[in-house]
């Protein structure tokens, strides 16, 4: 059976029809549809070299006397992240 008009009154008396401990479930549902009108939201564009070069990110630590080794920097960098995402999975 398809319905081809619903106005307010038919779905107040359909709400009212079901138990209000189901009315959370309506909410749900209904946040569901209002989400799924609503457009995607844009994605950015990929980020290029040539927009990279240009952002002022590359070089951006050039002048920096404390890190020494890049690549053992950023190795420990990564061992840092990787020790607090453990700490807090833990937590």
């Amino acid at each position: 059976m398809t319905i081809s008009f619903v106005d307010e009154k038919q779905i107040l008396n359909a709400l009212h029809g079901l138990e209000p401990g189901r009315w959370p479930e309506v909410l749900d549902f209904i946040g569901y549809l209002q989400q799924r009108a609503s457009p995607a939201p844009a994605q950015p564009a990929p980020l290029t070299a040539r927009a990279l070069l240009q952002s002022g990110l590359v070089g951006v630590w050039a002048d920096r006397d404390d890190i020494g080794d890049s690549v053992t920097f950023a190795r420990q960098l990564r061992q840092q992240v990787e020790r607090r995402g453990l700490t807090n999975a833990v937590a």
